[in-house]
């Protein structure tokens, strides 16, 4: 979730709307309301409910289509522990071992097919809420997302705002070291990081919107590109060659940013396509795998990028309204599959971080999707 601002377009019916009978009817709104004002007449109003009515029982048939789908992710492993929020995910190859982020309970946990579920960060950490994971493998380390917020147990109001990056090294399993963004008067919100080959990370603020890097070798995380496209970011990702990094803006949908001149690009799909509300964000293959959380039914897609302009030629979906997931967050590449948070339940607490009364509790849910 990432802590998403909130949206002020018109949105009618989309709880229960599929994305593209969505985008059609946010358009015919659109046009509803410019042809009030040009001709200053509300005759077009049986017209406007009209492509409503159609629209919402078109959205609805297709809903139904979708819970009787057969869904191809599948359960990879569920955690006992309730009411975490988990958000993040990594992988190690090495060990062959997930690490999982919680928000709620300001830790991570280590989990894999042989012990299962174990305890990784410590109290003495002093960690805030957990959000994006991702291994640097070569160099061994995991580096976390840590971000202060009313969501996370125990935060006050004084926090509230404050964040960093963090690194464990896993070859002892314990903190390396903690890297927070300089205090400025503004709420501060790191809630996803990638890493460069060099050992460079660059992570996404969501709520004041800029994109930061910690250089390999420095000691400083540092604000790097801040841009007008920028309005709530979310998961970032870096095309093969390092020159491009992909950023889902939760409300803008994916960009790409030239990282040699600093340019950034949004990226357009071919066919009307509402590519809005992703939170994660992976490269694969010359493509882009992201969740999309926004509105229901939530689903994995797989948008297949250009090659000879920054635009996107094709929008595959891989996974949609799968009834475990309630709410996905962010996910991890993994053997040639795609592990990610199904059920991350932010729901569970109200904005003020108080727990939701008579919330399901719910196992943390993991699925696993297979990719070509």
């Amino acid at each position: 979730m990432a802590n998403k601002r909130p949206d002020d377009e018109i949105f009618f019916l989309t709880d229960k709307l599929p994305f593209e009978v969505r985008f059609s009817l946010k358009k015919f709104i659109n046009l509803y309301f410019r042809l009030v004002m040009v001709y200053r007449s509300t005759c077009f109003r049986p017209l406007l409910f009209t492509a409503i009515l159609f629209l919402a029982s078109t959205g609805w048939a297709q809903s139904q289509t979708v819970d009787s789908m057969k869904h191809s992710a599948s359960i990879a492993f569920q955690l006992p522990e309730t009411g975490l929020i988990t958000e993040g995910i990594a992988y190690d190859p090495l060990t062959k071992a997930f690490f999982v982020s919680s928000v709620h309970e300001r830790k991570l946990i280590r989990y894999s097919a042989k012990t299962g579920a174990q305890p990784f960060s410590q109290s003495a950490d002093s960690l805030w809420g957990m959000f994006g994971l991702r291994v640097d493998a070569e160099r061994r380390l995991l580096w976390a997302c840590s971000s202060a917020l009313p969501q996370a147990k125990g935060i006050t109001s004084v926090q509230d705002g404050r964040t960093a990056l963090v690194a464990y090294d896993l070859r002892t399993n314990r903190l390396q070291r903690t890297y927070p963004v300089a205090a400025d008067g503004k709420p501060h919100l790191l809630g996803d990081l990638t890493v460069a080959k060099n050992g460079t990370v660059y992570s996404t603020d969501s709520r004041t919107p800029w994109l930061y890097r910690l250089r390999a070798g420095e000691q400083t995380i540092a604000p790097f590109l801040t841009d007008s496209l920028f309005y709530s970011l979310q998961g970032l990702a870096l095309s093969d060659d390092e020159q491009t990094l992909y950023i889902a803006d939760y409300r803008r949908g994916p960009l790409a940013i030239d990282l040699v001149t600093q340019k950034v690009t949004r990226l357009l799909p071919r066919q009307p396509t509402d590519l809005s509300g992703i939170d994660g964000l992976y490269y694969y293959k010359h493509s882009l795998i992201a969740i999309q959380n926004r509105v229901k039914p939530y689903r994995v897609i797989r948008l297949h990028l250009s090659n000879k302009v920054p635009a996107i030629e094709r929008v595959d979906i891989l996974e949609t309204g799968h009834p475990l997931a309630t709410e996905p967050t962010l996910g991890v590449m993994a053997d040639g599959r795609f592990f990610y948070i199904a059920n991350s339940q932010w729901d569970a607490y109200d904005t003020n971080g108080k727990p939701v009364p008579n919330y399901p509790a719910q196992k943390p849910t993991v699925l696993v999707l297979p990719l070509k």
